[in-house]
């Protein structure tokens, strides 16, 4: 069975902004085949910075729209912080967190999730 990676907004921009192929890199960092999950959640959220960001940005969140038409999509119809809910769906469906925020790896990490991170700007690694 392939490896499951639930992805953030930041993660969705690493290839925009870093020139890294979030799909095939994480199978090199989880050695495995992988297959990638986007939440609702996050959806919305990208769609939300689009109407309150600069142009520029707004060009970056479309591409990371792309990327995460190429996930597949899982309802999640939680309210709070979407870094919880995201926590506690990857926790849930013993998922590999997808991100680059230092804060959502800390908590994700002290809930028992693998992440999946950027490391020095230019590749991937699995941490847990």
């Amino acid at each position: 069975m392939p490896t499951r990676i639930l992805v953030d907004t930041n993660f969705l921009l690493i290839p925009v902004r870093f020139k890294v192929d979030i799909f095939t890199d994480s199978s090199d960092a989880v050695n495995d085949l992988t297959e990638f999950y986007v939440s609702s959640r996050v959806l919305n959220e990208i769609r939300l910075l689009k109407e309150k960001s600069k142009p520029s940005f707004v060009k970056e969140l479309r591409l990371a729209e792309t990327y995460a038409g190429q996930c597949t999509l899982i309802e999640d119809p939680g309210d709070g912080e979407v870094d919880d809910s995201l926590v506690n769906l990857a926790s849930r469906e013993r998922m590999v967190l997808g991100t680059t925020d230092s804060e959502l790896r800390q908590k994700a990490r002290k809930a028992g999730v693998k992440v999946i991170y950027l490391r020095q700007r230019n590749y991937l690694v699995l941490d847990g």
